[in-house]
């Protein structure tokens, strides 16, 4: 019996601890301009990244008068960082350790040199997260004219792309639509491989409910990561594709093209490879 009692007693203490752990905790700060009398700065950028690797976990941007609030769902160490056009980067560590954290004011640096040097004639916003979604601006990320999807989205921060695999914010990615349609299935490496970067203005990373989910209306609490890619106008009904070859020492060679077909809820995609260097660009179940 008193075993048992002690068993329950653990429960009850381990419980509420672990529905902390899982509780989204906000994070909280105003950014100002040190030299302008503590000035708000509206449209700074302020992101929440892991220490040891860097990987994003969450952001925002200020508001008018200069606040802003990033949600975390795992308390522990990070590092908050703020950009800003013509400011010194701003980072420093933060220990969530409640469900409220305020960092108060912030004064952001101006980068005199980067004033005296830049002249700037257009800003291009890089990244905006509206709800879950975080989603990257194509045009702010630069890749060679022949580049496909995987390029450009292995420049993207908090994403990996490594040994086949893709990563988005710490997790695995499952699939990849283009403009929220299927593409290549449950094969995202084949999907980034067959896309050329150059019909992209989008790319977003927010995780999708299950299919049972979907079909059902409730939540059952399981998703999968995924990557939308968002065409440029004109792109999502037409005909797009590349072909490539080279060869190199021993006789070795690659040659390949792909072709897409995008009508309406159609997508039709043709696919030629052959090289002597053991590599594909789909899986089997493809």
């Amino acid at each position: 019996m008193r075993i048992l009692v002690t068993a329950v007693a653990l429960i009850a203490t381990a419980l509420p601890a672990l529905a902390q752990q899982n509780a989204i905790n906000i994070v909280s700060g105003r950014a100002v301009d040190e030299e302008a009398e503590s000035a708000p700065l509206p449209g700074v950028t302020a992101v929440i990244e892991t220490v040891t690797d860097s990987i994003l976990v969450g952001g925002s941007t200020s508001n008018a008068d200069g606040y802003f609030a990033i949600e975390v769902r795992e308390r522990g160490e990070y590092r908050l960082c703020l950009t800003f056009v013509g400011f010194v980067t701003h980072e420093q560590l933060v220990t969530i350790d409640g469900p409220y954290k305020s960092l108060g004011t912030i004064s952001m640096q101006p980068d005199v040199m980067q004033l005296d040097e830049i002249v700037v004639e257009e800003l291009q916003e890089r990244m905006v997260i509206r709800g879950d979604t975080t989603i990257f601006n194509a045009d702010a990320y630069k890749v060679n004219p022949d580049a496909t999807a995987e390029d450009l989205v292995a420049k993207l921060p908090g994403i990996v792309v490594q040994d086949g695999q893709v990563e988005a914010q710490g997790e695995q990615v499952q699939r990849v639509t283009v403009d929220g349609r299927e593409f290549f299935g449950q094969d995202p490496t084949a999907a980034l491989r067959n896309l050329p970067a150059d019909v992209i203005q989008n790319v977003e990373v927010f995780d999708r409910d299950s299919d049972q989910a979907q079909f059902t209306g409730f939540d059952d609490g399981n998703s999968e990561r995924t990557i939308n890619i968002t065409t440029r106008r004109g792109m999502s009904n037409g005909q797009f594709g590349q072909v490539y070859g080279g060869y190199g020492d021993d006789q070795r060679y690659i040659t390949g093209g792909n072709t897409n077909i995008f009508d309406g809820d159609r997508r039709i995609s043709i696919i030629g490879l052959s090289n002597n260097v053991n590599q594909q660009n789909f899986a089997f179940q493809d």
